[in-house]
Order: structure tokens, then C-alpha cells, then sequence
């Protein structure tokens, strides 16, 4: 939240021009499609809820999916790099009764639909639009700008790890179960063995369990998974939309907008801070800079980051507290 609050200061510093900021037009046009931005947040929300649904098997109601992804959006911005979410994840189902090995093959799983959603869009995305999707002005991939480096580490890292996952989890689940046994031998980890190997003995099973099943289930995790990111990205070209009515609103403009975006959050996966805390208010505004004027970037950064990053810390210090109480009393009431 500081580095957050941090980088908000700087941007008022360094861009914040109040001409400008009194030339924006709250009218009801800049209201309704800040309220459609909220309904995609909601979407993208109900999206992720039903991917859980799905991949637990129905273990748990759909509302109870929805306060887990509560739990797990709010521990993805309390941790650094946007893969941080899911091993908070897997403690999490865990403690709720969902067997280890089913909650290691779901944790997985969305992170290979996560990760492979970049991996197969980001060259399609290229391959059409090039350079100027990667940062305004580029022109070609050899720009030494930072913004090209680093997109081109942080896909080929995503692509490797994204091998692995595929490889472990529908590839050859056994090669899973025996790493597990190989790092349960090791005398650091001896006193995790029993755990170490009978957590891969269950992810085999789990993992053999999700390759066998039907077509439509692995459709309904896809389709979870387009319409969680698809929503992410769309609430942003809404909020750019209500800020800078001047926005083009044709189909090829707000698709170019939604490659750009694409691309930034790429860049951002790694990020060393929680939540990109700091490093995505500054990064939106430099990367719709040839779309929002300077100044007025700031103000969509903190609409943006008010709504999908500061909203799950709110909603999150209202769960939380809840969750660890009702997990202490199962706790208690074993001890007796």
C-alpha cells in the first residue's frame, strides 16, 4: 500500500497538471462506462469463481468460490510477482478440506491457462500489430528501450516455467512424483519426506484424474480463464474511454489499446513488489501515453488501481479476519 501510495505521489509530482485535470468532463457518459468498468471487474471476479468451481470438482458451492478468490486476489497483492497468489493458495484449499494433491494439480492448472494465455496470444498480437504494441513511439524490436528487454526475458521466463507446468500436469504426472520422492531423500528436507512423498503420490492422482476428464471440462476452465483476463483488460479501455471521451471508440483502436495491455502486464509479471504495488501506476500511464495526455494518465491509474488492487485489499481485511477465525475454531475444537 505505501509503494503504492509512493508511486502516486510521484506521479502527482512529476505529471499532475491541474489544467488539465479540470478539463476532464464528469458527464454521464464518463460515469456509465466507469460503471461498466465495475461490472467487468465483477465479470472477471465471477470468472475466476467459476474456474474454481470447476476445477475442484464441485467440492466447494460457487459462493463459497467466490470468497476464496477474494482470499486469493487479496494474497496476490500482498505478494511480489503475479504468481505469488497461487502458493498462498495452495495453504489455503488445503485448509478447507481439499485434498493436497487436488489442490496442487487446481493451483497448477490455472497457473498453466494464466500463463498460457500470454504465451499463445502475446505472437498473434505481434504478429499483427509489432512494435508500437510493445510502448508508444517503438518502432522496431531492436529498440534498446527498457520496455523491449524487458518484455522478450519476462515471455521466454513465462513460456519455460509454463513447459514445465504442462509437462508435470498432463504430460508425465509420474515425473511430478518421483522429483517429490527425489527432494524428500534429501537430508534438508527430511523431516517433510512422508508429506513430500505423499503429497506426489496424490498430485499424480489428481493430475491423471483431470487428463481423463471430458472435453467440456477443460472448455469450462478456458472459458473461465478468457473471460477473467479479457474483462482485466477491458475494464481498463472503459476507464480510458470515460476519462479521455475523445478516445476512439472503433473496434480497431480498442483492440490496439487491449495489445498494448497485454504486453504491459507481461512486463509486469515478474514484478518484485507486492501487487506491482508502485511499479503499475506508473507503468499504466507511460504505456497509454499516445492515448491519454500526461496528467490525465494518473487519473485513469488511480481509477484502475482503486478498483482491482486497493478494492481487494478492503475486501480482503473484511474476509480474512473471518476465514483464520472459523480455521482457528476447527482448530480448537480438534485440540479438544
Amino acid at each position: 500500500v505505501l509503494l503504492g501510495m509512493a508511486a502516486v505521489g510521484y506521479l502527482f509530482y512529476s505529471q499532475f497538471d491541474p489544467e488539465k485535470f479540470r478539463s476532464i468532463q464528469w458527464t454521464a457518459s464518463a460515469w456509465a462506462w466507469i460503471s461498466v468498468a465495475l461490472l467487468l471487474l465483477v465479470l472477471r471476479h465471477l470468472s475466476y469463481s467459476f474456474r474454481l468451481y470447476v476445477l475442484t470438482g464441485g467440492h466447494f458451492t460457487f459462493r463459497k468460490c467466490i470468497e476464496l478468490i477474494v482470499l486469493w486476489e487479496f494474497s496476490s497483492a500482498l505478494t511480489p510477482t503475479s504468481k505469488g497468489g497461487p502458493f498462498v493458495m495452495l495453504f489455503v484449499l488445503t485448509k478447507e478440506k481439499l485434498s493436497a494433491g487436488r489442490t496442487a494439480a487446481a493451483v497448477f492448472y490455472t497457473m498453466v491457462c494464466d500463463s498460457g494465455f500470454f504465451v499463445i496470444l502475446l505472437p498473434i498480437l505481434l504478429l499483427i500489430y509489432g512494435p508500437p504494441m510493445l510502448y508508444p513511439g517503438m518502432s522496431s524490436f531492436s529498440d534498446g528501450r527498457l520496455a523491449s528487454g524487458t518484455f522478450f526475458v519476462t515471455y521466454s521466463m513465462m513460456l519455460v516455467y509454463t513447459s514445465f507446468l504442462v509437462f508435470f500436469l498432463f504430460v508425465n504426472p509420474k515425473a511430478a512424483k518421483a522429483l517429490l520422492g527425489w527432494l524428500a531423500k534429501l537430508p534438508l528436507l527430511k523431516k517433510f519426506a512422508a508429506k513430500l512423498t505423499f503429497l506426489g503420490e496424490e498430485f499424480s492422482l489428481a493430475a491423471n484424474e483431470m487428463r481423463g476428464q471430458p472435453w467440456s471440462y477443460h472448455a469450462k476452465v478456458i472459458l473461465g480463464t478468457l473471460g477473467s483476463w479479457t474483462s482485466k483488460f477491458i475494464m481498463i479501455n472503459c476507464i480510458i474511454i470515460a476519462i479521455v471521451p475523445t478516445t476512439p471508440v472503433d473496434g480497431a483502436t480498442q483492440a490496439f489499446i487491449y495489445a498494448r495491455l497485454v504486453a504491459m502486464f507481461t512486463i509486469m509479471t515478474f514484478s518484485p513488489t507486492p501487487g506491482a504495488a508502485g511499479l503499475a501506476e506508473i507503468a499504466l500511464a507511460s504505456f497509454i501515453s499516445d492515448y491519454v495526455p500526461q496528467g490525465i494518465g494518473l487519473v485513469v491509474a488511480l481509477i484502475w488501481r482503486g478498483m482491482a488492487y486497493y478494492g481487494y485489499l478492503l475486501l480482503g481485511a473484511l474476509v480474512v479476519p473471518g476465514w483464520v477465525s472459523a480455521r482457528l475454531k476447527e482448530r480448537a475444537v480438534k485440540t479438544i
